[in-house]
């Protein structure tokens, strides 16, 4: 279906994984016209690949298809020798069925008119490398090329982890995958993945939570955006492993600053069985008297009330560093919450500001920049993962006193 959307007929073919190899040496015989010739978009362990045929051949450059692969523009990916199989005829759409060979260039120009390449020209791939521990405690290494573009590369990614974890693990009925590892990106931190999903689709979860950060980046209109090597660590069990924070109690409402309060979180899995967390919350020394606010709930519905939701950001590092930022959606959180003035500026959260600060923010000389809030955040507190994947959130006051 994503395939399809994107104006591919997806087939699948025959043949296996195949080694990551460089270029193949070329003579007059390669790529002659009319012979077959292969777009891939995925190479190594798993195969994704177009086929035509070449059109013309001047020295080192190929002209091929005659039509427009996915009218991309310019592109860059790798460009095989290709064996045809067989002819599937049909009457709606007939194809040929082909196999991918050695790659012998890379074609960089993808128009109305047909496809260009040029042999003896290696394309820019991004580099995947998935462990794999799968539910019978079995570990499998993938290793992958996928092509690099704004449109394709996140969509590729999807199908690729999708396809590899449901190589060895069931696609449908209730698993849990959690999934560690990073994304280098050229001249930037390496944005770290830590993720785990307990559904019916966890695998579609896991895979979009590795293809939605790349096409943040690749679509994200900044100068110098290289994608370096993707490496992930996936581990999935044949159980759902989810829960709901139901309610949350205290020990006392009434507290000094300073103290520690105790938090109750109850939280009901889906096999209907009830356990009790237990949470220690400090109060800071510095808080004055007054009402507190007390958040606790999963990663998820804590980012959807953070800054970073509504920050543009204006260079590449903001966006890497605002996505190393995401909250882990398995695990809960604890926030307090103090109701007065305060001020988010980019993703940075300022509370308790005096007036004085706020006026300035507000005044006829400064715009833009920052957002007023109301409930200033004193302290955040990331609890560590529980057996199981935890959902919701509840809210309780707190009451400082003398």
């Amino acid at each position: 279906g994503q395939l399809q959307s994107g104006g591919l007929l997806p087939v699948s073919g025959v043949g296996g994984a195949a080694p990551i190899t460089g270029l193949a040496p070329v003579n007059e015989k390669t790529l002659a016209p009319g012979t077959s010739v292969s777009v891939q978009l995925v190479r190594g362990d798993y195969s994704i690949a177009a086929a035509g045929t070449v059109t013309h051949r001047d020295g080192d450059k190929v002209y091929a298809f005659g039509h427009p692969f996915l009218s991309l523009g310019s592109a860059d990916m790798p460009m095989t020798e290709s064996s045809v199989v067989t002819v599937i005829p049909s009457t709606l759409n007939s194809f040929k069925l082909s196999v991918p060979g050695q790659m012998v260039g890379a074609i960089s120009q993808d128009r109305a008119t047909g496809i260009f390449g040029q042999l003896k020209r290696a394309p820019r791939m991004i580099p995947v490398t998935i462990n794999l521990r799968t539910s019978r405690d079995r570990t499998e290494i993938f290793t992958y090329e996928v092509a690099n573009d704004e449109f394709l590369t996140p969509l590729l990614l999807n199908l690729t982890i999708f396809s590899t974890i449901s190589s060895s693990e069931r696609s449908l009925g209730d698993s849990t995958i959690s999934i560690r590892g990073q994304i280098n990106v050229k001249g930037q931190k390496p944005i770290s993945l830590e993720r785990r999903f307990s559904a019916q689709n966890a695998g579609m979860m896991a895979a979009g939570s590795v293809a939605t950060p790349v096409a943040a980046l690749l679509s994200s209109g900044f100068d110098g955006v290289e994608l370096g090597a993707i490496t992930l660590d996936i581990a999935s069990t044949d159980a759902r492993m989810a829960g709901t924070l139901d309610r949350i109690a205290l020990d006392r409402t009434e507290v000094r600053s300073g103290e520690t309060v105790e938090v109750q979180a109850y939280v009901r899995t889906d096999s209907g069985k009830q356990f009790v967390q237990r949470i220690p919350v400090e109060i800071p020394v510095d808080v004055p008297l007054g009402q507190l606010v007390l958040f606790v709930g999963d990663g998820g519905t804590l980012q959807q009330a953070t800054a970073a939701m509504n920050f543009v950001p204006q260079d590449l590092g903001q966006l890497v560093g605002a996505i190393n930022k995401i909250k882990k959606n398995d695990r809960l959180y604890v926030k307090l919450f103090r109701i007065t003035s305060g001020a988010v500026i980019g993703t940075d959260e300022m509370p308790n500001l005096p007036p004085s600060f706020v006026a300035t923010l507000n005044s006829d000389r400064s715009s833009g920049g920052f957002t007023p809030t109301v409930l200033s955040p004193i302290d955040e507190k990331e609890l560590p993962p529980a057996e199981f994947v935890i959902s919701g959130q509840q809210l309780i006051g707190i009451n400082v006193v003398r």
